[in-house]
């Protein structure tokens, strides 16, 4: 089961550098299956919630939509910044797969519409679990590198440029481990485009799992509303199909 063990988000709303968990790069504590944020009002606890629910509709719907349902993107970025709105997830497809990180950051162009700026994922080479993770997609601006199947990719250590990269793919190659990315639509993310291609299972199942995000505004005054009838798997938006999802996990626990 595919599991988020860190995150970091800078520039989204009050949040303008937080970490919780581990990252490539830092070696604190991962997330446990079950984790609860605690603080005071105003504290950014709801924040902290729906930046999985913008990221999530960024790959449904776009960025310019995704902020669209916020009010706009200077109303989703930290008030007073002017750098980019950024987010890493370190991810774990099983308990026993490599893990995988993924990087994306969001800016506005001269013409105030917001546009995916960067994107990477990166994942450290089998039998190596310390070290500088390789990169097996970079994207800037809607254009980059896209490595196939498993092929590991390459480490950015700041001595080559994207430009560089798309200069090697004219190279001659004996097997066809890497390709050129150019989306039509920048306002787009790419793992939504490639992640619906057999070539990179990957990041389809990346994809996958940020499509399978669920996330409710649960209050105990929803949990009071008589219920619609017949079971369902997950709580909606707003919690108030709380028994719906309890019939569930009961017949779920007592199928054969």
């Amino acid at each position: 089961m595919a599991k988020i063990e860190g995150f970091r988000l800078r520039n989204f709303g009050a949040l303008r550098d937080v970490t919780l968990g581990r990252l490539w790069n830092q070696g604190t504590k991962a997330l446990t299956p079950l984790t609860v944020v605690i603080g005071k009002n105003g504290a950014g606890k709801t924040t902290l919630f729906d930046s999985f629910g913008f990221l999530a509709d960024c790959l449904k719907e776009g960025v310019e939509q995704a902020c669209d349902n916020r009010g706009g993107f200077e109303r989703v970025r930290s008030q007073g910044e002017k750098g980019p709105i950024e987010f890493e997830v370190y991810y774990r497809e099983s308990d026993n797969s490599r893990p995988i990180t993924y990087e994306v950051a969001f800016d506005i162009d001269r013409g105030g519409r917001p546009f995916v700026k960067s994107e990477r994922l990166r994942q450290r080479r089998k039998g190596k679990p310390t070290g500088h993770p390789f990169s097996f997609l970079i994207l800037e601006d809607g254009k980059g590198v896209a490595w196939n199947g498993e092929h590991e990719g390459v480490v950015e250590d700041g001595k080559l440029t994207l430009l560089d990269f798309l200069n090697q793919l004219s190279e001659p190659s004996e097997t066809n481990e890497r390709v050129k990315v150019e989306l039509s639509d920048n306002r787009k993310l790419g793992i939504a485009t490639l992640g619906a291609l057999k070539e990179h299972p990957r990041i389809s199942a990346f994809r996958q799992f940020i499509e399978g995000w669920y996330l409710s505004y649960f209050t105990p005054d929803a949990a009071r509303s008589l219920p619609k009838a017949g079971s369902q798997k997950h709580l909606n938006v707003h919690g108030d199909n709380i028994g719906n999802v309890v019939q569930f996990m009961q017949r779920d626990s007592q199928a054969p």
